[in-house]
């Protein structure tokens, strides 16, 4: 044992075992980065404990277990390392393992507190690379006896050499320690550096990688991170506000146009609840009023598209509710622009709009369905329905928007012209909703305006649709163009408020001896009766 092997043979007899112990751990090492300990309680701890240190231990056991063949295969001479080398390696895998053991033991205690390891991972890789360096020279002094004094003083001539010619590099090293220590970044975070904007996916000693929301991978150098402004949008919270400024004329009362615009932020799905959204005015303009919508949510660095949703809800409420957005305009031709809208808002149809509307109405389930008797006759001639078309409303949805929602009182009826709606019934002791689909032609709601019950369905736009909205007057207008109408239209919806008692029973809210009486032929008539005036 006490004869020297070649320099390189022995070096390379302890690369094998530092390998073979590499190998054998990698399993255990990879399981003690991810394992959750506090589940597994202290047989956890322990395991991660073990992880850390396996290496150093398999390192250790491998050296002894060659040790021991080497002995008893009777090795000498050039077959055999010194015993002075083999102390020094098993003194500094002792050392290691020691080091692995406070790591571990103090990774494994902050798993157990739910809490973040207090060094961040690349100030803790360059520690443990100082520890395990300083135990590297302390083994070659005092275990091995050689002098050190001049390696240290190369060593410093070398890093100033180094480190002036990879002062960029350095620069990037230290930037990296300083960001991890104080953790401005870490992967998982949504952050603007500059002109970039993406979530972290990786901080390393060198860089920090960004993958922006068209999925481009940028790679940005530790000194420009730290040297930035950073916007972090994820910590402490994701909660953030949003600001969209809307103008709206000088005709809409600023309550319903803030009314509009709480309403169109409610629409979104991506906009939180609570906070809730608000809506206030801004300034008066030359050719307008301006006002801010704020709205909150947890997905900021999305907001292009969230905030497009909104301002698409914002353009079909204003639309539905007859607000005008004003283009930039002086005094005068803003004044006769809203003389125009005015008058135009008061104006009937003219013949091609009527005419559109009544054969839209003519080809729907409103006509096939409420204005022929049972013989299949109609009731009304279509110039008959031209004349309604100043009662009835073409409104349009966006898709996601509700049309009305099952429960809320109901005074018209729709007609689908263009689109699909999508409706939602809910009941007591049902664990799904029943969905069903609303196509072109269909009609919908003319329950809860010919009997006076809440809305049976929640009806939602699936898409972008156009409807036509016949309300109660328009309704009443119709009922007066024939005296035998209300008397066959009560039977007609009577009939078919019948079949559908069944499930109207079930429906959330609703007192099935009430449903009962609303839906007689008696009560109908009567309903229709008062909408004339007759009683």
């Amino acid at each position: 044992m006490n004869a020297m092997l070649p320099l390189a043979v022995e070096i390379a007899a302890f690369a094998v075992i530092y390998a073979i112990a590499s190998i054998v751990t990698r399993p255990l090492r990879r399981r003690c980065r991810t394992e959750d300990v506090l589940a597994l309680g202290a047989a956890g701890c322990l395991r991660h404990v073990v992880g850390h240190m396996s290496r150093a231990l398999a390192v250790l056991v491998v050296t002894w277990a060659a040790s021991e063949l080497c002995g008893y295969l009777k090795l000498s001479g050039p077959l055999a390392p010194p015993e002075a080398h083999i102390d020094a390696w098993l003194v500094f895998w002792g050392l290691v393992l020691l080091i692995a053991f406070v790591e571990g033991a103090a990774a494994a205690a902050c798993r157990a507190l739910k809490r973040p390891f207090p060094i961040p991972d690349l100030l803790r890789s360059i520690t443990r690379g100082v520890l395990v360096g300083a135990a590297f020279l302390a083994v070659l002094r005092y275990q091995l006896g050689i002098n050190i004094t001049p390696v240290l003083g190369a060593s410093a001539l070398v890093t100033a050499v180094v480190g002036f010619a990879l002062q960029g590099v350095l620069g990037n090293l230290l930037a990296g320690m300083s960001l991890h220590i104080v953790r401005a970044v870490v992967p998982g975070d949504w952050v603007a550096i500059g002109d970039l904007e993406g979530e972290v996916i990786e901080t390393n000693w060198r860089e920090t990688r960004l993958r922006t929301i068209a999925g481009h991978q940028m790679v940005v150098p530790n000194s420009t991170v730290a040297s930035a402004t950073i916007h972090n949008m994820s910590r402490p919270t994701p909660l953030r506000r949003h600001t969209i400024p809307v103008g709206a004329s000088y005709s809409d009362a600023p309550g319903d146009v803030i009314a509009a615009l709480v309403e169109s932020a409610s629409a979104v799905p991506e906009v939180l609840r609570e906070p809730a959204p608000s809506a206030f005015l801004v300034e008066y303009k030359d050719f307008g009023i301006n006002y801010a919508l704020r709205f909150w949510t947890n997905r900021y660095h999305e907001r292009a598209a969230v905030e497009g949703d909104v301002m698409r809800m914002i353009w079909y409420q204003f639309k539905r509710r007859g607000i005008e957005i004003p283009f930039p305009m002086s005094d005068k031709i803003l004044n006769e622009v809203v003389e125009v809208i005015d008058n135009r808002r008061r104006r009937e149809p003219d013949d091609a709009e009527a005419r559109r509307t009544a054969d839209d109405l003519m080809r729907s389930d409103f006509f096939s369905k409420l204005l022929v008797d049972a013989k299949g006759a109609p009731l009304v001639r279509p110039e008959q329905l031209a004349g309604l078309a100043a009662a009835i409303r073409r409104i349009r949805f966006t898709r996601g928007e509700t049309v009305f929602r099952q429960g809320e009182p109901g005074e018209s009826c729709y007609v689908v012209v263009r689109g699909a709606a999508r409706g939602r019934v809910e009941y007591k002791d049902a664990a799904r909703a029943h969905e069903f689909d609303i196509g072109p032609g269909a009609l919908f709601g003319e329950m809860s305006l010919v009997t006076g019950l809440p809305r049976t369905a929640t009806i939602l736009a699936g898409e972008e649709i156009e409807l036509l909205e016949i309300s109660r007057d328009a309704f009443a207008r119709l009922l007066g163009m024939r005296d035998d109408i209300p008397q066959i239209l009560a039977g007609l919806v009577a009939e078919r408020a019948e079949q559908n008692r069944s499930m109207l029973e079930k429906l959330q809210a609703m007192e099935s001896a009430d449903v009962g009486e609303r839906i007689k032929s008696a009560s109908i008539l009567t309903r229709f009766l008062r909408m004339l005036g007759r009683r």
